[in-house]
């Protein structure tokens, strides 16, 4: 992984990132240790030290929180939570117990999700993904 990757999963620049991962003990010191981390173990790490608050405004963030999520997906908060708890809305859990939720990968099922309704949906038929 990329120390710009690592960067992005943590929320912040790239010297702040590799502070991090050094300060967290996942690395030795050496300067492209970076490159030896996997994104499931960065991925902890920004868990614990994401800061999602400062991060709801923008539009390319990694991880995004409940309102930006379900607009990606194209529902309400009250239906993200619920498949959220059913397991068919992947995310993880930040040590605030907020959910956060890989924007690339909401990305992609909503996507999914809506290729596979429209495909098998009558001309004029009006499918929502997720109902």
């Amino acid at each position: 992984m990329t120390l710009e990757e690592a960067a992005s999963i943590l929320g912040c620049s790239k010297s702040a990132a590799r502070r991090r991962i050094l300060a967290a003990g996942i690395s030795s010191a050496g300067r492209y240790e970076h490159r030896s981390l996997s994104r499931a173990t960065v991925e902890q790490l920004a868990l614990t030290l994401y800061r999602w608050r400062d991060h709801l405004g923008e539009l390319d963030a990694y991880w995004i929180t409940g309102q930006r999520a379900a607009d990606v997906l194209g529902v309400n908060v009250a239906r993200l939570n619920a498949l959220a708890v059913k397991g068919f809305i992947p995310h993880e859990t930040h040590a605030d117990g907020t959910r956060l939720y890989r924007r690339e990968q909401l990305e992609v099922v909503a996507r999914a999700r809506a290729a596979r309704w429209y495909r098998f949906s009558e001309p004029g038929d009006r499918v929502m993904p997720f109902d």
